[in-house]
């Protein structure tokens, strides 16, 4: 699918505001949780079946320690705890324990995903939660959507699942199933919408709402269905156009990623450049953005299927033209003033809301507010934290090191701390990284979160240990 559209969707961070609390999820190379036993998630599901309950598995990140305990406290609040006892069976699962209950030539979960799964006793998905909150009130509406799916005696995926496998090519069936998918915030597979575009009837290729539909489907570049849909190019653009420009940038950013993962996958570099030269073309009103989107596709790549030599031939090209010219005081001036104008349209009140049993609970006033400085930092340190757990070469681990240290100048977290303080030890200016590490550890104490990675990395250093940490 070739779109001609600026799609510059700078911030895809989000950051919870309650009052005067600012609640950050940051990207950190983080250490992995402890895995739970099969068995364990076996009882939950037969406990599931027998109490008449439904499973609700947090799926952990395994590269953000934050993000997990984000969760945590959303969970734990006492007027979460009281829905989940009476409706869930809990149980947590690692990133890659989500093959086991993925929808074999179905669906499948993206790269990377965390959040909450709801599950009936056969594992059957009742509801989807991506990313992590502290705000109860969404895991109320999410048990609450999950019991109603749960309770859906026709047309839940259980029942639709049935029915593909029973009536195999059937287009109403197949439709339906890829809706519920998407209902799910799930990826339907691309053989699944191939499928779809092969059965359907011969006037669906001109029918704008079936368009939208497959669009919407964000077929993979280069798949049959993204042909079925470039084939009139007037029908494409009355139903492309027709949807909003955030529908749209959302579309285009989950082909990209789907795509990049198969071309990962498949270690199929030919691939790659296809989809890098997809992600250039959704920014033909703007070229510079274009070329960056290109080369960040390719980093991706290379860093995804482990090709050191080609990461770190690119990597310091892109981060000094994209992001070392950027200018902290002025993008700090404009986050500050953009926040401003946001906390001035917040809700002036809280909130009381009533669950299905009755229940009241406070929904508290709040702004989804994105910091261009944290998305600037975030991704310095991504640049940083990777060529440190690739290389010992000098030269490279000095770029690294500036990267990390302008990210700070533009946005300040414990995670962009620590890379630095790494970073600094790495290149034997030990007394300070002690110093940085310990301003890395009261950021985070200051966010009322564990700083006990950090702390470990801290008293590493300090013994002048020659490796403070596993990666």
């Amino acid at each position: 699918m070739i779109v001609n559209i600026f799609e510059y969707n700078l911030l895809d961070m989000k950051i919870k505001i309650f009052s005067q609390f600012i609640l950050l999820c940051f990207f950190v190379g983080a250490s992995a949780q402890k895995n739970i036993t099969t068995d364990a998630v076996k009882n939950a599901f037969e406990t599931a079946k027998t109490e008449n309950k439904i499973v609700m598995a947090i799926v952990q990140s395994g590269n953000c320690n934050q993000c997990n305990e984000v969760a945590e406290k959303g969970i734990s609040s006492e007027s979460a705890k009281k829905s989940i006892q009476a409706n869930c069976i809990v149980v947590k699962l690692q990133e890659k324990e989500l093959e086991s209950y993925s929808l074999v030539s179905l669906a499948f979960f993206s790269k990377d995903f965390f959040g909450t799964i709801f599950f009936d006793g056969d594992k059957n998905i009742l509801d989807v939660m991506p990313g992590s909150t502290s705000m109860s009130s969404a895991y109320h509406d999410h048990i609450e959507k999950a019991l109603k799916e749960k309770n859906t005696i026709s047309e839940n995926f259980a029942v639709l699942k049935k029915n593909y496998f029973i009536n195999i090519g059937n287009f109403s069936t197949n439709m339906k199933l890829i809706a519920k998918i998407l209902s799910f915030q799930l990826e339907p597979s691309q053989e699944l919408v191939d499928e779809l575009t092969v059965r359907a009837p011969l006037d669906s290729a001109s029918s704008i709402s079936f368009l939208q539909f497959i669009m919407r489907a964000a077929p993979m570049v280069g798949s049959n269905a993204q042909a079925y849909i470039n084939k009139v190019s007037d029908n494409y653009n009355m139903a492309w156009y027709r949807m909003s420009l955030q529908e749209r940038m959302k579309i285009n950013g989950r082909i990209g990623n789907k795509s990049l993962q198969k071309a990962i996958q498949d270690k199929d570099r030919n691939y790659a450049y296809q989809v890098a030269s997809f992600k250039q073309q959704t920014y033909n009103r703007n070229y510079e953005e274009g070329q960056k989107a290109n080369q960040q596709v390719m980093l991706e790549y290379y860093r995804g299927v482990n090709d050191t030599a080609d990461y770190l031939k690119n990597v310091s090209l892109f981060y000094e033209k994209y992001y070392m010219t950027i200018s902290a005081e002025k993008v700090k001036q404009e986050d500050s003033a953009q926040l401003k104008a946001m906390l001035k349209q917040a809700p002036a009140v809280d909130t009381v809301r009533e669950s299905n049993d009755k229940k009241t609970f406070i929904v508290k006033k709040a702004v989804s507010f994105a910091p261009r400085g944290q998305y600037y930092a975030n991704a310095l340190n991504e640049g940083a934290w990777t060529v440190y757990t690739y290389t010992k070469d000098i030269n490279y681990l000095k770029k690294a090191m500036s990267w990390a240290k302008h990210g700070l100048e533009l946005y300040q977290s414990p995670e962009v701390m620590d890379t630095y303080a790494r970073l600094l030890y790495k290149t034997n200016n030990t007394e300070e990284a002690i110093l940085c590490e310990q301003k890395a550890i009261d950021l985070k104490k200051s966010t009322k979160y564990s700083a006990t990675e950090f702390e470990k990395i801290l008293a590493a250093m300090q013994k002048g240990e020659s490796k403070i940490d596993e990666y």
